[in-house]
């Protein structure tokens, strides 16, 4: 059991604990929140009975868990908001949707951004390879791809369009033709 002082609400670590335990009941107590901040935090009035701590945390949890896993900051409202349940309801252990946090959802890159890191990466494998044939491969590439986006923003055919600019991109990147 730790001891507190008046001045500090830091606990005193007796001398006999082991220091694993020191520093988990040190940073249980410093997420341990007290009843003037759980009801902040819950907007509740500190008289307010369970039946109405209980609402209000539905009401805020329902708001956040809907954004959760998609938002670091809508999961840290959660989590501060079954923190601020359990500090108000002693009996629970656990706060009813505190399992419930999902991890934040993979969000692949935009395509252009994957468009433009594949063309980065064939840039500098052929500076690698044929450094003499940088501008010309470069300035092929760019041109194939303003050409197929303007295609395809006209309404042409997307198979076809795409076809087009693959094969073109097959002989402008061609091995064989830097040989």
């Amino acid at each position: 059991m730790c001891h507190y002082t008046s001045s500090n609400t830091r606990p005193i670590i007796p001398t006999g604990m082991s220091a694993k335990r020191a520093a988990a009941e040190a940073e249980a107590h410093d997420r341990a929140l007290t009843k003037a901040e759980a009801c902040r935090i819950l907007q509740v009035a500190p008289t307010a009975d369970g039946e109405l701590i209980t609402k209000a945390y539905w009401h805020l949890a329902r708001k956040y868990r809907a954004y959760a896993p998609q938002d670091q900051e809508a999961r840290d409202h959660l989590d501060e908001i079954n923190r601020a349940f359990v500090a108000l309801h002693p009996a629970s252990t656990e706060a009813p949707l505190a399992g419930e946090v999902p991890a934040p959802a993979y969000v692949p890159p935009p395509f252009f951004e994957q468009l433009f890191r594949l063309y980065r990466l064939a840039l500098e494998h052929t500076r690698a390879v044929w450094p003499e044939h940088l501008a010309e491969v470069s300035v092929l590439s760019a041109t194939t791809a303003v050409l197929t986006y303007l295609a395809l923003a006209a309404g042409a055919s997307a198979l076809w369009t795409l076809l087009a600019a693959g094969i073109a991109g097959l002989v402008i990147w061609a091995p064989w033709r830097r040989a």
